[in-house]
């Protein structure tokens, strides 16, 4: 048995409950993963609120989790018990949850367990929008709306890495931190208007602001030939030729791939993901994190052992 978080009806941060489940059995292709942290998203605070379809049985939520391997399935290879591993899995809000071979990776030494776990839903966003959705070349202007946020902050350094002159947009609370990761130009929304600053400078938008002021401005900053990859699945009229890539889950790059790119990133000190919330692995400390997912919060919010 295990300690798990969940729900079973829709509503605010307390229909969380906490549970003794059966550990789960795993499959062939699966790894069962002693958890020591997982990181709350966007996402299950939306599932939570009844936002995509009402609940009618009970949910353990969470994709994002760091632990160590307990269990293998027979047709995985290349882990062993106790090794240190990050997956994109499921139901991660308990002591144990399950990894795919096509969605856990090792953590290289020196990467924490906390920023494993915070990179997984943002990191794979924004390491697929940069260089699928963005198709992000070295030597281009690439402009990061939401640039302080989880998946804007990726994609900064991610596209820094490959040689790219990254321009950030955010507000000017967050100009600091956002120069600290290596972005030398910064656009505050709240002291100039973005779309005029840098209209026509971009080879690629990023567009990774959850309520931006929207497609109008990326068309703006765009150059005709460009392309806008946006988290938001709008776009705005425009004469420009303009590809518009919806930033959307897929295994065109394989999530394996993804990750073990940024944790290589990661342990050499390219990649910063900023964590503003650890929280400790209780009841409270989901509500809470809940309650900090619907209210304005800057940084991951991670629960952890």
């Amino acid at each position: 048995m295990m300690k798990a978080f969940g729900y079973e009806q829709n509503g605010g941060p307390e229909v969380f409950q906490e549970y003794e489940v059966p550990t789960p059995q795993i499959k062939p292709n699966q790894i069962l993963i002693k958890t020591e942290a997982f990181n709350l998203n966007n996402f299950e605070a939306l599932q939570r609120a009844g936002k995509f379809k009402p609940t009618d049985h009970r949910i353990i939520p969470g994709r994002d989790v760091a632990g160590f391997v307990e269990k293998v399935g027979e047709e995985v290879t290349g882990f062993d018990i106790g090794d240190r591993v990050v997956a994109h899995g499921h139901h991660s809000y308990a002591e144990y949850s399950i990894g795919e071979d096509s969605n856990t990776v090792l953590i290289p030494s020196g990467v924490p367990y906390m920023a494993a776990a915070g990179i997984v839903t943002p990191g794979l966003a924004a390491y697929k929008g940069v260089h699928l959705f963005g198709k992000v070349q070295p030597g281009q202007t690439v402009v990061v709306k939401g640039a302080s946020g989880g998946v804007g902050s990726l994609a900064a350094q991610i596209a820094l890495d490959m040689g790219a002159k990254v321009i950030g947009i955010g507000s000017s609370a967050n100009e600091e931190y956002v120069k600290s990761l290596g972005v030398e130009k910064y656009v505050a929304y709240d002291k100039e208007d973005p779309s005029e600053v840098l209209a026509d400078t971009a080879d690629v938008v990023i567009d990774a602001a959850l309520n931006g002021n929207g497609a109008e401005s990326d068309v703006q900053i765009v150059k005709d030939g460009g392309i806008i990859a946006s988290v938001a699945d709008n776009d705005a009229p425009t004469d420009k030729k303009v590809a518009f890539n919806h930033i959307h889950p897929t295994q065109k790059i394989s999530d394996d791939d993804a990750l073990n790119a940024m944790l290589k990133l990661m342990a050499a000190g390219k990649l910063k993901i900023r964590i503003g919330y650890k929280l400790p692995f209780s009841l409270d400390s989901v509500i809470k994190g809940h309650q900090l997912l619907d209210s304005k919060h800057a940084g991951r919010i991670i629960i952890a052992k």
